[in-house]
C-alpha cells in the first residue's frame, strides 16, 4: 500500500528554483506541488493546505508579503509554516516578511541539507500547532457544553417545579425542549390572595439561547405583573374601565386586573426596551376560579387551547383576544370568558406539537392532535402521557424540529 507523502508547495516565479528545489525534496522523500504565481499558490495553499510553503520574494502581484499576510490571518491556514526564498541582499524584504507572519528563510544558492532540514523542523512545527489548534477547539466546546449546561439549569429553574393544586382541581404539564435550551415556558400560580389560580404557556418567536434568554425575560415579567394588586390607571392610563387601545369594558372582576397588567405591562415594557431585537412570544394567560370553574384568559396570538368536556367531546376553543405579546407597542388586548364545569379539561400546547415531524418530514398536524385528545381521560396527566407518546412515536429517530410545551387543567368530576 502507498504510502501519502507530506506536499510540500513552492510558489516561485522561476522555473530553475522549482527544479533544484523539486530535486532536493523529492530526494528527500516529499511529494511537491509548482506553483508559478501568487494567485495560483494562494489556491493550492486553501485547497492542498501543504505541510510546508516555501515562498520566493519576487513575484508579481498579489506579491510575497500579501500571500503571508493572507496565510497569517486565515484561523485554518496559519498553522502551514512559510519560509521565505530570498538572495542575501534582501534581509529587510524578510524581515518584513517574518514581521508579518513567515517563519524563517532560505537564502540561495540553497543548500540541500539547510532544506531539508528546515522542511523537517517545520513540519513537527506545524503537527504541534494542529495539535494545539485541535485542544484549544476542544477546550472552547466543552466551555461551550458547560455554559449551556448552566443556561439550561437556570432556564430550568424558572420553571415551576411544583404546580398548584386546588381542591377538587388538577394541573399537570410537560416540557421537552428541542435543544439544550428553549424558548417555550409553562407557569401556574396563585393570585388575588389565593383566591384565583393563573397558568401560562407561551412560544418566543426563536430558538436557542437568545430565545431562552427572552423566555426567561417574559417569564419574570408576567408573573411579577399578575401578583400585583395597583391598577393599570396607574401605570398607563388604561384604569377606570378602559381596556388595552382605550376600549370600555365592564367592571372588573376577581382578579381581571391582575391578568391584564401582567399582559399590557409586559408587552409595553418588551416594546418599549427591546423592540430592535424582534422577540415577540405567542403567549396564553389563563385564570380560574377553583370554585365556580369561571375562566378568564388572553390569548397573545398562541395556539388555541381547547376545553373538553367529560367524555372527551371539545365544547369550545380559546381563540386569539390580542397580538403576540412584544410584538406591537401599544398592542390591544381583550379578556375572553369561559368555564370549566365539574369533568371539564382544559388542554394547552405550544405548536412544537403540531408541528414535529417524522423520519420522513411529516407534520403531526393539529387535526391529529384534535382527533387524539376527543376521548375520556381520567386525568390530567394522562391526557398529557397518551399525546407524549404519540409525538414520541411520530418522531421516532427524526431531531425533534421545536420545543414541545402542554398544559392540562382539570376540573375533577363530581362524586356520585
Amino acid at each position: 500500500m502507498e504510502t501519502t507523502k507530506e506536499n510540500v508547495l513552492i510558489i516561485a516565479g522561476a522555473e530553475a528554483d522549482h527544479k533544484v528545489l523539486t530535486r532536493y525534496l523529492e530526494e528527500a522523500g516529499y511529494g511537491v506541488t509548482p506553483a508559478m504565481d501568487g494567485h495560483q499558490g494562494l489556491e493550492l495553499v486553501q485547497t492542498l493546505k501543504p505541510e510546508v510553503v516555501l515562498l520566493d520574494l519576487h513575484l508579481a502581484e498579489p506579491d510575497a508579503f500579501q500571500i503571508v499576510q493572507s496565510i497569517a490571518s486565515d484561523d485554518v491556514l496559519r498553522i502551514i509554516p512559510i519560509i521565505v526564498l530570498a538572495a542575501p541582499a534582501e534581509m529587510e524584504a524578510v524581515e518584513r516578511c517574518l514581521a508579518l507572519g513567515a517563519d524563517d528563510y532560505l537564502v540561495r544558492p540553497f543548500s540541500a541539507t539547510m532544506l531539508k532540514s528546515q522542511v523537517r523542523e517545520f513540519q513537527e512545527i506545524r503537527r504541534r500547532r494542529q495539535e494545539e489548534r485541535e485542544r484549544a477547539k476542544e477546550r472552547l466546546r466543552e466551555k461551550i457544553e458547560h455554559d449551556v449546561e448552566i443556561a439550561r439549569d437556570i432556564q430550568l429553574g424558572f420553571l415551576p417545579s411544583e404546580l398548584p393544586q386546588p381542591e377538587g382541581w388538577e394541573i399537570a404539564a410537560f416540557f421537552h425542549p428541542a435543544r439544550e435550551v428553549a424558548g417555550d415556558f409553562y407557569d401556574a400560580f396563585t393570585m388575588s390572595q389565593g383566591r384565583r389560580v393563573g397558568f401560562v404557556i407561551a412560544d418566543v418567536c426563536d430558538k436557542g439561547v437568545g430565545a431562552a434568554l427572552f423566555m426567561a425575560l417574559i417569564r419574570s415579567l408576567t408573573r411579577a405583573f399578575a401578583q400585583q394588586n395597583y391598577s393599570l390607571n396607574l401605570m398607563d392610563g388604561l384604569g377606570n374601565g378602559l381596556m388595552s387601545g382605550g376600549r370600555r369594558r365592564g367592571a372588573p372582576s376577581i382578579g381581571t386586573t391582575a391578568l391584564m397588567n401582567a399582559i399590557v405591562l409586559t408587552n409595553n415594557y418588551i416594546t418599549t426596551n427591546h423592540l430592535q431585537l424582534n422577540y415577540f412570544a405567542t403567549l396564553f394567560f389563563g385564570m380560574v376560579d377553583p370554585v365556580t370553574g369561571a375562566l378568564s384568559y388572553i390569548n397573545g396570538g398562541h395556539c388555541p387551547p381547547v376545553i373538553l368536556g367529560q367524555n372527551g367531546e371539545i365544547k369550545g376553543t380559546l381563540k386569539a383576544s390580542g397580538p403576540a405579546v412584544g410584538m406591537l407597542p401599544d398592542a390591544t388586548f381583550e379578556i375572553g370568558q369561559a368555564g370549566l364545569e365539574p369533568g371539564d379539561m382544559l388542554f394547552a400546547y405550544t405548536d412544537g406539537a403540531t408541528d414535529a415531524r417524522d423520519p420522513n418530514g411529516r407534520l403531526f398536524s393539529e387535526k391529529r392532535l384534535m382527533a387524539l385528545i376527543q376521548q375520556p381521560f381520567p386525568s390530567a396527566a394522562a391526557l398529557l402521557t397518551c399525546v407524549k407518546s404519540a409525538l414520541r412515536d411520530h418522531i421516532a429517530s427524526a431531531d425533534q424540529y421545536d420545543d414541545i410545551t402542554m398544559m392540562a387543567v382539570r376540573r375533577t368530576p363530581l362524586q356520585g
